[in-house]
């Protein structure tokens, strides 16, 4: 029996919307698919820029606390051991009030800390600074000397160290591996750069998307306005990473700049006292001028050491620009200094 023609026409209809339901199922998929990918580049381009960054970043860290264990343990362990020897050291007073010196906030046991520290630091350095545990010089170059010491000197991991060190996942996320890791890539990340990282990283290649190609397109293209986010989120992190690794190379630079010429006027002391004895009273003018020149000096680098980069929320701190700037203009200062 022959088709009546409506059915026939109703039928061909439908097969031809059938069929370009199914080019149009297939077309979205593939644009879907494609959009992932383009999302999933994104997030992969920026994630490694934010890891050179890193890197960066902890190298600089590390730097930074290498170079105050080397001094602590070489220039003001000789320091002490010279300064320890002299009997009835008086400065003069007009020599004391360097406005600069008292901004630093140096500790009036400054001996005595310095010579605690000493003490650890040389601990540390015995073993030699290339076999530093994980974390060790990070931790001296993140905080001050003391939050460091009895921690850092054990060597311990940073996300075992106690107090500022424990609350802080900074230095693990710098020095741990990039977000993609996982653990405290995602964590640490967050913590570190103020929540700037939006972590967990889009798995593109894992979502779980509707069978209807439409739901499929749309989900896309929410990654891809996640992943120009996420970008951009990366982008600021990263920011804030170029400024903790400047501010570290200043800090380093400035604090080897100090150490020569504290190593100069140590390296006086000790003629000074090989000729002359002990006895303050015995030296001239120049002699008192040298002697008290480098304690002077020790201040300025007690107070570099006393002065922490980063903070316990992971940002940098206010304090270490005051304290460079204001280190500086101390060195002036001790480098005009006289004796009347």
């Amino acid at each position: 029996m022959p088709i009546p023609f409506l059915v026939a026409g109703a039928i061909a209809a439908t097969t031809v919307t059938g069929v370009g339901t199914g080019v149009k199922a297939a077309m979205n998929n593939k644009e879907a698919k494609s959009v992932n990918l383009e999302a999933s580049k994104i997030v992969e381009k920026a994630e490694e820029k934010l890891n050179n960054r890193r890197k960066k970043a902890n190298a600089e860290i590390e730097s930074l606390g290498e170079e105050k264990i080397t001094i602590l343990s070489t220039t003001i362990k000789e320091f002490l051991s010279l300064f320890q020897l002299l009997k009835n050291v008086e400065f003069d007073d007009s020599t004391v009030g360097i406005d600069e010196l008292k901004n630093i906030g140096v500790s009036q046991d400054l001996l005595a800390d310095l010579e605690t520290e000493s003490f650890n630091a040389a601990k540390i350095a015995s073993g030699g600074l290339a076999s530093l545990g994980t974390g060790v010089a990070a931790a001296y170059g993140a905080y001050t000397g003391t939050m460091a010491l009895g921690t850092a000197s054990t060597g311990a991991a940073i996300s075992g160290l106690s107090g500022a060190a424990a609350s802080n996942a900074t230095l693990a996320w710098l020095g741990g591996g990039a977000l993609s890791a996982g653990g405290y890539g995602v964590a640490g990340g967050t913590l570190v750069l103020g929540g700037v990282v939006a972590g967990p990283a889009l798995a593109v290649g894992g979502l779980i998307m509707s069978a209807q190609s439409k739901k499929k397109l749309n989900a896309a293209y929410e990654n891809l306005s996640e992943a120009k986010t996420m970008r951009e989120d990366m982008k600021n992190a990263g920011t804030v990473l170029e400024a903790i690794q400047k501010r570290s190379t200043q800090i380093k630079d400035f604090l080897t700049l100090v150490d020569i010429e504290f190593e100069e006027k140590t390296d006086e002391m000790r003629q000074i006292i090989s000729n002359k004895g002990t006895n303050w009273d015995d030296f001239n003018r120049p002699d008192k001028e040298t002697i008290h020149k480098a304690f002077l000096l020790a201040q300025i680098i007690k107070g570099i050491l006393d002065t922490p980069l980063l903070d316990e929320d992971g940002a940098i701190t206010e304090k270490s620009a005051e304290m460079l700037e204001t280190s500086k203009s101390a060195l002036k200062q001790v480098q005009a200094q006289k004796i009347n």
